[in-house]
């Protein structure tokens, strides 16, 4: 069981880090999500009949590229720097400094919002897509959905007495905790916006920091 969790880690944190942005700057800014991003074509389509929280159009637009932009980094990366660990590494440190920087013109009271919120946009595009490109990272931790409809299933299994299988199993513990990672970001992330608004950006940062250390060493010590 601890094996178990012990190596959906990665994915645990990451899920984390995912709802901590998207519900900072969906507080902060009155809606916008930096991870989610097709969670902006709803935001846009309230927009066109007037409803607030469709406001930031221009913005919720921009995320489009800016998330192209941040997944192609990660691409670029992964062909370029090799092995494939050392890749992710080096995208886990470039998403953590983009969260950073968020944080730093916050700090700065530059009054850039907008910018702060891009930055973010940008490291979620190269955490979406390095997990996608290295499977080592652990399972996605970006298909929300898909876990909580594993979650639901676990939980209908359970209660009809299904002998689950060691690969369902797993399956139904991958569920439960990258919804749990997620949820507790989001609630995370609240706290953190009503508390120190994007300086708290740096709680993210420092998460990637960290797994990107846990990572390369852990990579380091496989056999070659």
């Amino acid at each position: 069981m601890l094996d178990v969790l012990r190596s959906k880690g990665n994915s645990l944190v990451l899920a984390f880090v995912s709802g901590f942005a998207d519900a900072l700057f969906f507080i902060h800014l009155g809606g916008l999500f930096v991870g989610l991003v097709t969670g902006n074509v709803v935001l846009i389509g309230l927009g066109l009949v007037g409803h607030e929280q469709g406001g930031l159009r221009g913005l919720q637009l921009m995320t489009f590229p800016l998330f192209m932009v941040g997944a192609g980094i990660a691409a670029i990366m992964v062909a370029r720097i090799k092995p494939l660990q050392w890749a992710t590494v080096w995208t886990l440190i470039a998403a953590a400094c983009a969260f950073a920087i968020s944080a730093v013109l916050a700090i700065a009271n530059t009054g850039f919002d907008a910018a702060c919120a891009l930055f973010a946009v940008v490291a979620m595009g190269m955490l979406t897509a390095i997990e996608r490109l290295d499977s080592g990272l652990g399972p996605p931790f970006s298909l929300m959905t898909g876990n909580i409809a594993g979650l639901a299933v676990a939980a209908a299994r359970r209660l009809i007495g299904y002998p689950e299988k060691p690969d369902e199993w797993n399956q139904s513990l991958t569920s439960m905790v990258l919804v749990f990672g997620f949820v507790a970001g989001c609630a995370a992330g609240a706290f953190a916006q009503v508390t120190v608004g994007v300086v708290g950006m740096l709680v993210p940062s420092a998460l990637l920091g960290l797994i990107s250390i846990l990572y390369a060493r852990r990579s380091a010590q496989k056999p070659t």
